[in-house]
């Protein structure tokens, strides 16, 4: 262990709450390297994010709520991870709260206008399951 490591402590009830460019989706930026990201989503009822690809995959836990992802519904307490270059558009029907590691920003695939920007620019998810990993597409029913 490196003696002079410190320990970060981030409040993230304090941090402010940040519209993207999808009605119904925000989120808190808990930690930004330059490249990748941790950040808090928020999905309000009946709320989607536009769809698009994860050049170096992405991983997420359910908090709250569900999300439709991969052709299923996931609840708290579920850990998904989607392999580099996945694809998805997540929903939710009753809103849900993820915590969401991004090694890399996403590439959009659809947008929301023409002069807003993308969520895609801030922060990261996708979907393809592995097999073996979760149930779905490429996975056992």
């Amino acid at each position: 262990m490196d003696a002079g490591a410190k320990s970060n402590f981030i409040a993230t009830r304090d941090l402010p709450w940040r519209d993207s460019p999808h009605a119904g989706v925000r989120w808190k930026k808990i930690r930004f390297d330059g490249r990748g990201s941790v950040v808090l989503l928020h999905f309000e009822p009946g709320a989607s994010y536009g769809a698009h690809r994860h050049p170096e995959g992405e991983e997420y836990w359910v908090i709250e709520g569900s999300i439709h992802d991969g052709g299923r519904v996931h609840g708290p307490g579920t850990w998904i991870e989607h392999p580099p270059g996945s694809i998805h558009r997540p929903r939710s029907e009753e809103g849900c709260l993820l915590l969401v590691r991004l090694p890399a920003p996403i590439e959009p695939i659809d947008s929301p206008g023409a002069d807003e920007p993308s969520l895609g620019t801030l922060l990261d998810q996708s979907i393809r399951y592995r097999p073996g990993l979760l149930d779905g597409p490429e996975g056992p029913s």
